[in-house]
């Protein structure tokens, strides 16, 4: 007897749940934990179950990064608005990514620390990491147009992520020494933009990628 076809909400729980399953085992050991085997033991299903909603390993590993990555986009799309103060706002939006990384660092690091050379054969993956570059992006070139801020507002947005990303990859790999990264993210953030104040270079053209 063929099998009932599947709903729309059925096909979502399932890989929700299996997303869930995979990002938590990622965490805890590494590539090999996100075995088809495994994820069907965890979540009490047949090893061939997951065929049915992923083609393979690797589409399952590029819709938990895209997962992550639209958490991130979520978590700080608040600080990312087109009113007040675009120094300001970089500022919170810097904070709110730190503490992304804090709060859901399972998340954080399936979202960078795995590369996936055939990225382009995952479109919701890249469409969701454009989406958590284009905040910070925008926010810095608004700042750029205005006048906060000078410098190619692409290099400065590189150079922005990188810092904030940084500070995370220390404080999840437990790199910290004695300042926890509460009493550095201010710091950390401001310096950051003091490097791209106007008095350190002209304003320039840009060209957003990611």
């Amino acid at each position: 007897m063929a099998r009932p076809a599947l709903t729309e909400d059925e096909i979502s729980d399932f890989r929700e749940r299996l997303c869930e399953v995979a990002t938590r085992r990622f965490v805890e050991f590494g590539d090999a934990g996100v075995s088809l085997r495994g994820l069907a033991l965890e979540l009490g299903c047949s090893p061939t179950t997951p065929y049915r909603y992923f083609r393979d390993k690797d589409e399952i590993l590029a819709a938990v990064r895209a997962r992550a990555f639209d958490r991130l986009a979520h978590f700080a799309a608040p600080f990312a608005g087109p009113d007040g103060d675009p120094l300001s706002q970089l500022e919170a939006l810097g904070f709110a990514y730190l503490r992304f990384a804090r709060e859901e660092p399972h998340a954080y690091r399936m979202a960078f620390e795995l590369s996936q050379p055939e990225a382009s054969a995952y479109p919701e993956l890249l469409q969701s990491r454009q989406k958590a570059w284009q905040m910070i992006y925008r926010a810095v070139r608004r700042a750029v147009v205005a006048g906060a801020l000078a410098g190619d507002a692409n290099v400065v947005s590189h150079l922005f992520w990188a810092g904030m990303h940084g500070l995370a990859a220390l404080h999840l790999g437990g790199q910290l020494e004695s300042l926890p990264i509460e009493k550095l993210q201010k710091p950390m953030v401001r310096a950051l933009l003091r490097g791209a104040l106007p008095s350190v270079g002209p304003t320039t053209g840009d060209t957003p990628d990611a």
